[in-house]
């Protein structure tokens, strides 16, 4: 709302319009309200803003009051009959973190702090895995063969040229899809031996602070991942992009249109999954995350490079046993030196 300063000037003068203090207080809300929204990645908004879509038909099927806070009992109700569905306990406890994360902004209590909604989750996981044998689904770790064959027969083009830059740093560096979706043209730098890669911020850097990794050049000119991104940055030069996203939408035709936009994690897999079945790799398990894994299981595989680089390159914080499993527990078995 807007009033007319008539309090000052000449007679007749134009009233210039001024905010009330009312209207500037709904503009400061409008703005905490868009920095609240920022503080999550655009993909978990999206994906809450789903979950809380599903409690509240739930809740409206059932004749309970969708409205916070939620009642802990009717929480756990809900979580069972997710589970009781067939859901996997990890898509119920995605639906409990999306409740708490709305009680959280909301200033209230969260139902996840119940012993009730705590212990109904607890038994959730434990039924799946005893009565129903389940296993969360794992990407399939690429192997650096593997690797070679998707970006073997990439087309020409800009597209091509995209698809390698993006498959070959994402294995050389570890990459989280998110990741490459953010990279944009000028977080490369030249030096000596390869290329620094700026990350501005991650999926556990959701404040910005930023991390440069090394990028080494290649063994091989086909599979060097230095140079491919160098090809993909001079490609769009000349098209006359030096700044913005990196990795973007290569639109079908003679002239390949290029997308303003960053490409989505979705599109990374995509990507992956149209380049396998070209070479003939099996897509079973095949994800935007293999190339992650990959990069972990690979590295520590050869071992010519130690645990704290690949921690580095990926950003771990600790081990993950669970990532060098497959590829160590044969390195030196204590079955083995027992004396059977």
């Amino acid at each position: 709302m807007t009033v007319l300063d008539t309090s000052a000037g000449e007679p007749g003068a134009l009233a210039v319009p001024v905010a009330t203090p009312a209207a500037l207080l709904a503009a400061d809300t409008t703005s905490v309200g868009g920095y609240v929204a920022q503080a999550k990645a655009a993909s978990t908004r999206e994906t809450y803003a789903k979950d809380l879509r599903g409690w509240a038909s739930w809740c409206t099927s059932r004749g309970i009051s969708a409205a916070l806070p939620a009642d802990p009992l009717d929480v756990a109700r809900h979580l069972a009959a997710m589970a009781d569905d067939g859901r996997s306990p990890k898509y119920v406890a995605r639906r409990l973190a999306a409740l708490n994360a709305a009680h959280r902004e909301a200033g209230l209590s969260l139902p996840g702090d119940s012993e009730g909604v705590r212990q109904t989750l607890r038994g959730i996981r434990r039924s799946a895995v005893q009565e129903r044998g389940y296993v969360p689904k794992r990407a399939r770790a690429l192997s650096t063969d593997r690797v070679r064959a998707l970006v073997a027969d990439l087309p020409d083009g800009l597209a091509g040229t995209r698809d390698r830059a993006m498959i070959l740093l994402g294995f050389a560096l570890g990459l989280r899809a998110s990741d490459l979706c953010w990279l944009r043209i000028e977080d490369f730098t030249e030096v000596d031996r390869g290329l620094d890669v700026l990350l501005r911020h991650s999926k556990t850097d959701q404040q910005g602070h930023g991390v440069t990794l090394p990028l080494a050049e290649g063994v091989y000119e086909a599979t060097d991942p230095v140079r491919a991104v160098q090809a993909l940055r001079a490609a769009l030069a000349e098209r006359g992009y030096d700044r913005g996203p990196l990795f973007r939408s290569v639109h079908r035709g003679r002239n390949e249109a290029l997308g303003r936009k960053g490409l989505t994690t979705r599109s990374v897999s995509l990507i992956l999954e149209r380049a396998a079945a070209r070479a003939g790799v099996s897509t079973e398990g095949l994800s935007s995350h293999s190339l992650r894994r990959g990069m972990a299981t690979t590295a520590f595989a050869r071992g010519e490079v130690d645990e704290a680089s690949i921690m580095r390159s990926g950003r771990w914080s600790s081990l993950i046993v669970r990532q060098y499993n497959e590829v160590d527990r044969w390195r030196t078995p204590a079955s083995g030196g027992l004396g059977l």
